[in-house]
């Protein structure tokens, strides 16, 4: 998608639709007021009809029948005053973009209204304009014989009064990340047999290589000697070999912080021997939703290149059901030297990420976060809406939750507190894997706290918001990247 810029105003800018805002109390900018003049008040009537009512997510497309230099406008919904936010606009800006493609716009106009420019960072949302076309207008690929080609191919961005230095920052971070929320979600959104664990080593080796970021991809061989025997045993039923992914970006050579990230990277989830139900399986193409996160996210931080060190630990393996499958009743030793007892074969996102946590803290991370498709509990909980996080410090888990409300990804912190030790409670190892239905989703984070020791560590379980079941907002329907831009935020955050 090109994106140029303008001084000209909306009303002047010679393409097939502008976009224009209008809040709940039916206020327009002063562009859409030029513009409703233009059109001899047309917006007017139909705010006075209560045909356009400004509510969240209202969209509307109208015909200029040539009075202004754009073919078409679409009014788009601000909703309440007291709800405006940057990530509010991004969405906003989304539901129009796509709403202009979808009409077969393929040259579109949208500035900053200064009602929003008043109250928040210009900056900020100059990037919400960026991500909200980007994100709303991306299809996810397919292979169909014959694709729709109806795309936007041109953005205008009529800049007015913002200054030229938060238009040139909005627009770099706008680009990275939702570049990077597309990569992301594209990955995710590749068939099994398409990305597998070796194919997603090969993609992190172009990423290492375009951003200047050292990368170790570690085989079965090297996975044996690190004694990481949790790791190879998912791996073992699936004729796909592991990989072990590692990503270093380091922005900041004198200090001693280096944030970790662990992402799940199982390209497709059977179940294992406790094999899943029928129904739905063919999403599990999407279960390293969690890596390509990850990935992603290293993407954007060797580009935007933030002043951090951040190392990334990607476990990518098959969970399948071949003749060397783990069994329940099995006992796992794990890099960290800790034993699994295996209740469940279908728990074994947690047991990988147990080796994949226990190799970033042995890298030198100071600080862990680990994402992954971890729990059907969570979306149970949460629903496909929010993320649910839980941790052990305060301090990591308020950073996170600061940079996941910057994304508009939100969180939704759980507790981990040492009642729930018992569901995971095992007579003949550590740490069993699985402990029945009740907490299911915090489980998964008692787990897990066994590996990290007393290093600050936060767990993301993005099961619910990591596949839209329809489009909405930024996100399109079917894999969505959800979690990336919330660790991009997170390293530029450790830069300031």
């Amino acid at each position: 998608m090109e994106w140029n810029r303008t001084s000209k105003a909306l009303s002047q800018v010679a393409v097939d639709a502008v976009i224009l805002f209008v809040t709940d109390t039916l206020h327009l900018s002063k562009e859409g007021k030029l513009i409703d003049l233009r059109l001899n008040h047309y917006l007017s009537q139909l705010m006075d009809s209560e045909e356009i009512t400004g509510r969240f997510e209202e969209c509307m497309l109208l015909h200029t029948r040539g009075e202004i230099a754009a073919q078409k406008v679409v009014l788009v919904g601000m909703g309440n005053e007291k709800k405006w936010s940057p990530q509010r606009f991004r969405q906003c800006v989304a539901i129009g973009a796509r709403k202009a493609q979808q009409s077969g716009v393929k040259e579109l106009a949208v500035s900053v209204p200064e009602f929003l420019e008043k109250r928040f960072g210009s900056a900020d949302l100059v990037q919400a304009v960026v991500e909200g076309v980007e994100l709303g207008c991306y299809e996810l690929p397919n292979y169909k014989q014959i694709s729709r080609n109806t795309r936007i191919q041109k953005v205008v961005f009529s800049e007015q009064t913002l200054s030229k230095t938060s238009i040139e920052v909005g627009m770099e971070r706008g680009r990275v990340f939702a570049e990077a929320s597309k990569k992301a979600s594209t990955w995710c959104h590749e068939p099994s047999n398409h990305l597998t664990p070796t194919v997603l080593a090969n993609y992190a080796d172009e990423v290492a290589k375009r951003c200047g970021l050292e990368i170790d991809i570690v085989d079965k061989d090297r996975l044996e000697a690190l004694n990481a025997h949790a790791f190879l045993a998912v791996a073992k039923g699936s004729a796909e070999p592991p990989k072990l992914i590692m990503l270093r970006y380091q922005g900041a050579p004198d200090d001693e912080e280096v944030l970790g990230l662990v992402g799940k990277g199982v390209t497709f989830d059977s179940g294992g021997l406790q094999i899943k139900p029928h129904e739905g399986m063919e999403k599990m193409k999407s279960d390293m939703s969690g890596a390509a996160a990850v990935l992603a996210a290293m993407d954007a931080i060797g580009t935007l290149k933030p002043h951090c060190n951040v190392v990334a630990v990607i476990v990518s393996c098959e969970n399948m059901t071949g003749s060397h499958a783990y069994r329940p009743g099995d006992v796992l030793q794990t890099m960290s030297g800790k034993t699994i007892e295996v209740i469940h074969t279908d728990a074994e996102g947690r047991v990988i990420l147990a080796d994949g946590l226990a190799y970033a803290r042995k890298l030198g991370a100071t600080k862990l976060v680990d994402i992954a498709t971890l729990t059907g509990a969570a979306v149970v909980c949460l629903g496909r809406e929010k993320t649910l996080m839980l941790g052990n410090d305060d301090t990591l888990l308020q950073d996170v939750s600061v940079a996941a409300g910057l994304a508009g990804e939100p969180v939704w912190k759980f507790p981990l507190e040492e009642e729930y030790d018992y569901y995971l409670h095992s007579d003949i190892a550590d740490v069993k894997n699985e402990g029945g239905r009740a907490a299911g989703a915090i489980q998964g984070g008692v787990f897990l706290q066994h590996f990290v020791e007393d290093t600050p560590w936060v767990h993301l379980d993005i099961a619910g918001p990591a596949f839209s079941q329809k489009d909405s907002g930024i996100y399109r329907k079917g894999a969505t990247g959800a979690g990336t831009r919330t660790l991009i935020h997170l390293a530029l955050q450790m830069g300031l």
